[in-house]
């Protein structure tokens, strides 16, 4: 395969605490199954990059959401009642993809591609994300393969 990519790819991981179990300690124990990579890992405690992604890069994501599922859909009536609040809440569970080079100026950069996994659903357990843009509706399949996708993407772009 050596000579068929283009681009190299660099991970950066940033950890945030969302859920009640989340800390800094359950980070850095998440964070030992990338021992020996060349991966970057950052915690942040204060969900600062979540919410500058939710506001200066989705700011519309939650009315794209919503508008993007049929009212009877059980997502659509979960993103309601969430209500308006919603862009306060930072962006988490999201696999961006940056340009080469990309760099955080005085706003968030923005991702080419992007994987914003939602949870499991149904029987088989598949994954329900959106997929590079927030006005289609979400999908379902395996998280490990819709982001091998974006990988080769990116990196054959």
């Amino acid at each position: 395969m050596k000579g068929k990519y283009k681009k190299k790819l660099h991970v950066t991981i940033v950890w945030t605490p969302m859920m009640e179990s989340d800390s800094e300690e359950t980070a850095r124990e998440a964070a030992q199954m990338f021992a020996g990579t060349r991966v970057e890992q950052f915690y942040d405690p204060e969900n600062r990059v979540g919410l500058a992604f939710r506001q200066q890069v989705f700011p519309d994501a939650h009315e794209k959401a919503i508008a993007s599922l049929p009212p009877d859909h059980w997502l659509h009536a979960e993103l309601v009642e969430r209500g308006s609040d919603y862009g306060d809440r930072p962006e988490w569970d999201i696999y961006m993809f940056f340009d080469q080079g990309a760099t955080w100026g005085d706003s968030a950069p923005r991702p080419f591609h992007f994987v914003r996994h939602l949870g499991r659903v149904g029987e088989e357990g598949e994954s329900l994300m959106w997929i590079d843009d927030y006005s289609n509706p979400p999908v379902e399949g395996e998280l490990a393969e819709s982001l091998a996708d974006r990988c080769s993407r990116a990196v054959a772009d």
